[in-house]
């Protein structure tokens, strides 16, 4: 455990999704890199020209990284590094890939032969919702395991669908275990515990941060063989989450929608990039080599120390900071018969049929979590203006709300 407690520490100095791959390649591994000086250290090209991250690896207090550890053993949290046998293959050819995972449930899930993400917007029309049920299902019976990111919409009706199945699923979180973040799919992540696997590259109780979604999805992408996508709208999360797989090649198949519905604006657009049209599992399954069929798909069965990491626990108490969340205590705040698999209904208001183009692409764009000006302008290249204009159309509607320099959806 000694080992993985200097690659916590190379994560804390370092910070998620950069590039380590330049460092260890000079000294080997992290706890070589603990034990350099800055004389070793300034040999090395690439932090010769970085003072601030020289600064930051001479810092040798370890404590922290062996709090983190002893914290992951007793909860059950396993700590996967890139020198692991357990650490997906997948993983280790992306640029910047994660330099520690902490996964819950089923660690063999990791390496499962046909991983397959199926992703989608998180106010999905219900011909969407029929669309990935049915595809999850038939992928299932196949012995695929179901990539998904646990949000409101199609995430959730993918991992219950897989469930629901006999089968297994693997769900990426952009924040730390025990977090708490979407309280309302609490029961979803507890099956998901019990039917496959909760994967994160941030330490327990790491908390949702601007950016953390986006850097989320490259590991979902690069989990999967094949990225299924059900509906996305322009610089949604989800179109990002596909543009990682153009990226990193794998096969992306696209549910066609219609032309005048802005959930399927970035669908169409995508297909029309070369994406390939999906109207079942079969066509994904098809096309993907060696596979095998008629494979009884497994369910983990385990017992429940899923309780342990919940919001009362002793864990959460010393580790935590509280966030408060709006409407957090309104009882329709809750998603119900979530452990039945049945629809999950997203909180965010529906857009007005008036609202503007760029009102919907900024609108797509907060929906994946709080947004500053600066990240709206980065990912949707609309000009300052114009995104002035398509806030201040949302506020005036009631469908945003600004707090601090940060927008977020308001709940229904």
């Amino acid at each position: 455990m000694e080992n993985k407690v200097f690659w916590v520490w190379l994560q804390n100095r370092i910070g998620f999704a950069r590039e380590y791959s330049d460092v260890l390649a000079r000294f080997g591994s992290p706890e070589a890199v603990y034990n350099a000086d800055e004389e070793d250290l300034c040999e090395h090209e690439f932090l010769r020209k970085r003072k601030n991250l020289r600064e930051k690896l001479l810092d040798k207090d370890i404590t922290e990284a062996q709090e983190k550890v002893e914290i992951c053993i007793r909860h059950g949290v396993h700590i996967i590094t890139p020198d692991s046998e357990d650490f997906p293959v997948a993983l280790r050819s992306i640029p910047n890939p994660p330099m520690v995972l902490y996964v819950r449930g089923d660690v063999s899930c990791l390496k499962a032969e046909l991983p397959v993400a199926v992703i989608g917007s998180r106010t999905p029309s219900k011909y969407g919702e029929e669309s990935a049920r049915k595809i999850v299902a038939d992928l299932v019976k196949e012995s695929a395991v179901i990539v998904s990111g646990g949000a409101l919409g199609i995430d959730s009706v993918a991992h219950t669908s897989a469930i629901e199945a006999g089968g297994r699923t693997l769900l990426v979180m952009g924040c730390g275990h025990g977090d708490g973040y979407l309280p309302e799919n609490s029961e979803l992540r507890k099956s998901v515990f019990h039917h496959g696997a909760l994967i994160s590259e941030y330490p327990p109780y790491t908390q949702v941060y601007q950016g953390s979604f986006p850097l989320r999805n490259r590991i979902i992408s690069a989990l999967s063989k094949a990225v299924v996508i059900i509906e996305a709208a322009q610089y949604s999360g989800t179109f990002s989450t596909a543009k990682h797989a153009m990226k990193q090649g794998k096969r992306l198949y696209v549910l066609p929608g219609d032309i005048n519905s802005g959930n399927f604006a970035g669908s169409n657009e995508l297909i029309t990039e070369g994406a390939t049209p999906v109207f079942s599992a079969e066509d994904i399954l098809s096309s993907l080599e060696g596979r095998k069929k008629h494979k009884e798909a497994s369910v983990l069965k385990t017992n429940d120390p899923f309780e342990n990491i919940n919001e009362a626990s002793e864990f959460s108490k010393k580790n935590r900071t509280k966030r408060v969340r709006k409407n957090e205590k309104k009882e329709n705040d809750t998603v119900k018969d979530e452990e039945k698999g049945k629809n999950i209904v997203s909180e965010f208001k529906k857009l007005p049929e008036t609202i503007s183009k760029n009102a919907e692409i900024v609108y797509n764009l907060i929906s994946d979590g709080k947004c500053t000006m600066d990240e709206i302008a980065s990912f949707s290249e609309l000009l300052p203006a114009k995104i002035l204009a398509a806030l201040t159309e949302l506020e005036l509607y009631g469908i945003i709300s600004k707090v601090a320099d940060s927008y977020s959806i308001n709940r229904s």
